[in-house]
């Protein structure tokens, strides 16, 4: 079966973090307009090198190489040879990343194409590669590679207005940017209809984190602050990071055991219904220039506001584009220990505050931050690229 659309994905898919359920919505969202769908993706252990879901099948490259940029050059023959196979057929190709989007461009000149940007490579490796910001030659490479594929992807999607600003300062012309947010699923909606896998939760008040336990994340500095406070417990759902060993080391230095909880990562069904029992999720993310310049849409606010579930969040451009201090949610300095302490202690002991916050956020997740709106715009952007081929606007 020839596909029409080709979805191009350096990750991991699905896994039980923000990124998963981005892409489930993309590719969704995709099906509807644009079927039989194509997706490109990484594999482990686990999961099938090929699984077919109705209209979309999936590719996985095995997994097996721990080096990032190892793994990227296969990554790139694999992409290239299956897009190869579906380029007399395909209307529409979206890639998220240069390791797909060369391949991509390369293997289907003639078809339009997004580049769906949650971050540039060059952005991400000074954070997560030792070594790079000495390595002149690596990214010289890397940056060739990103400004192609800026250059000739018919249009260029991110999340963030903040991130567009970015791309904006990178060269790329304003019109061929478009901001469209995470989206939460009905799962999240649903979030208190679903049974509690914690029990812990029905023992005391809890607030809780969700996410990964990089720097940027915040999440040392959030234990720190919670230390300064006697409200509470509170609950970190990690998605499998390998820093959860340091992270429990630290809260047992500081006498935190009782009023902190490390958890394994869950489900969406399961997140949804945990989401839902806590009192509010936090977002304390670093003042860094990964979140002030690079930019983000952390799909836990969006989801745990869906759930009805307010969220105390450091208090930058990329949170003020999803919260309302005071409306919908709450926001304290980055950084700033004793504010967070503060801002816990008042979410904790105000259930008037809360209960205003839950129920805005709620409607305000049903507003803006719903499947069903993000679905609306992406089909509108997929069918303004895909128009492309027809007027000749290519690259």
């Amino acid at each position: 079966m020839r596909a029409r659309a080709l979805y191009v994905a350096f990750d991991v898919y699905p896994r039980p973090k923000g990124s998963s359920s981005h892409i489930a919505s993309m590719v969704s969202a995709l099906s509807r307009e644009f079927a039989p769908v194509c997706v490109l993706c990484l594999g482990d252990t686990e999961l099938p090198a090929v699984e077919r879901q109705d209209e979309i099948t999936i590719y996985r490259l095995p997994g097996g190489h721990r080096d990032v940029l190892q793994r990227a050059t296969m990554f790139a023959e694999f992409v290239e040879f299956h897009a190869r196979q579906h380029s007399r057929t395909l209307e529409l190709t979206v890639f998220r990343d240069p390791w797909g989007g060369i391949p991509c461009l390369r293997a289907t000149p003639e078809c339009p194409a997004i580049f769906e940007l949650n971050a540039l490579p060059s952005w991400e490796l000074a954070y997560s590669r030792p070594g790079f910001a000495e390595s002149a030659a690596l990214q010289a490479k890397i940056g060739d590679m990103e400004r192609a594929c800026l250059r000739s992807a018919t249009e260029v999607l991110c999340v963030s207005r903040v991130t567009r600003r970015a791309l904006i300062e990178e060269g790329v012309g304003a019109e061929r940017v478009c901001v469209i947010p995470n989206a939460a699923s009905e799962t999240f909606f649903r979030g208190g209809g679903w049974p509690c896998p914690v029990a812990a939760l029905a023992d005391g008040e809890w607030c809780g984190y969700i996410g990964g336990l990089q720097a940027w994340q915040g999440v040392e500095f959030l234990i720190d602050a919670f230390a300064l406070t006697q409200a509470g417990r509170l609950l970190i759902v990690h998605s499998g990071n390998r820093d959860a060993p340091a992270l429990e080391r630290k809260i047992a230095k500081l006498g935190m055991g009782s009023r902190v909880l490390l958890h394994e990562p869950l489900p969406p069904e399961e997140l949804a219904a945990v989401m839902a029992r806590l009192r509010f999720t936090v977002a304390p993310l670093a003042e860094t220039s990964r979140n002030t310049r690079q930019g983000c849409c952390p799909v836990k606010i969006v989801e745990s506001m869906a759930a009805g579930t307010p969220v105390l969040a450091s208090d930058l451009a990329v949170s003020r584009e999803l919260i309302r201090h005071g409306e919908n949610g709450w926001l304290a300095a980055p950084g700033d220990r004793r504010a967070w302490a503060l801002a816990i202690e008042r979410l904790f002991r105000d259930h008037e505050l809360r209960d205003t916050l839950s129920a805005t956020a709620k409607q305000s997740a049903r507003d803006y931050f719903s499947q069903a709106i993000a679905h609306e715009q992406l089909t509108a952007v997929f069918r303004r690229v895909a128009a492309a081929r027809i007027t000749g606007v290519t690259g």
